[in-house]
């Protein structure tokens, strides 16, 4: 079976797959009421994939699909999880830039086992499928939570095309929130980072409490003046702000998983 997602697209990519669905009964399509994105559209097409294994593949010709069949090998040879990893990227410089940032952090904090450039062309065995639809997760990685249940995987290197046609939506509002949803979901770091910083932060005052009071007891000299005492203050009032968005981001994510909306909303489904 081929499941297409339609995730809200503002291009006439639903009536092409409506036409190629009706012409042959393997093509599945959901449409979903607006764009949920990638992570809950993913999640949508897992739902309604009935495979002893599933691959996943973007639509934008990027990723080869022929490597799928080198992939199924890989999974009948035993592996759980196979991965088509990037030895190179077509992508322009500031795309790799992003990408690298993002799969380093991830590789340095949170997944020591992750490809170099990163991967979102896989296929998994309908095992890890199950974990993941069993977890129903909100924000978080797709990608990351298929290598977090833990099988031993198979790499496939591959080059990552340049698009051809098209105009991404993956905009850098989008790959913010990825970034954060994946530190926050898969790494303590921002939590450890925050305590790190009100350590300093505190040994900073203290010593530059005792740095005063010594200057004011063996040098008879007053500390004068409100610059100091700004800084200060200003200093710490951003740490304290900065430290209380990243708590609010867990707070935040804690609650949306609580309230148990749908993660998406399907408006349509052909041959389903």
């Amino acid at each position: 079976e081929i499941i297409f997602i339609d995730d809200g697209s503002g291009d006439g990519s639903y009536e092409l797959l409506r036409a190629a669905a009706q012409k042959d009964q393997r093509i599945k399509v959901i449409r979903l009421s607006r764009n949920f994105g990638a992570y809950m559209a993913l999640l949508a097409g897992l739902d309604a994939a009935t495979g002893d294994c599933i691959s996943v593949i973007m639509a934008d010709l990027q990723d080869p699909p022929e490597l799928i069949l080198e992939m199924v090998k890989e999974w009948q040879a035993g592996y759980k999880i196979v991965i088509a990893s990037r030895a190179k990227r077509e992508d322009a410089p500031l795309d790799r830039a992003f990408a690298s940032l993002f799969w380093g952090f991830m590789r340095r904090f949170a997944m020591h086992n992750l490809p170099k450039d990163g991967f979102d062309f896989m296929l998994f065995d309908k095992i890890a499928a199950d974990i993941i639809r069993a977890a129903r997760e909100k924000n978080s990685h797709f990608m990351l939570q298929v290598l977090q249940t833990g099988f031993t995987y198979k790499e496939i290197p591959y080059t990552r095309r340049l698009r051809k046609a098209g105009k991404s939506r993956w905009t850098f509002s989008k790959k913010l929130k990825l970034f954060i949803d994946s530190s926050i979901a898969f790494s303590f770091f921002p939590v450890r980072v925050i305590s790190f910083i009100g350590v300093c932060t505190a040994i900073a005052g203290f010593l530059t409490a005792v740095f005063y009071i010594a200057y004011r007891i063996f040098f008879h000299i007053s500390i004068q003046g409100w610059t100091s005492i700004m800084v200060a203050v200003l200093v710490i009032g951003g740490l304290q702000m900065t430290m209380l968005g990243i708590i609010g981001e867990y707070i935040w994510r804690t609650y949306d998983e609580t309230r148990k909306r749908p993660p998406y909303v399907v408006a349509e489904k052909i041959n389903l």
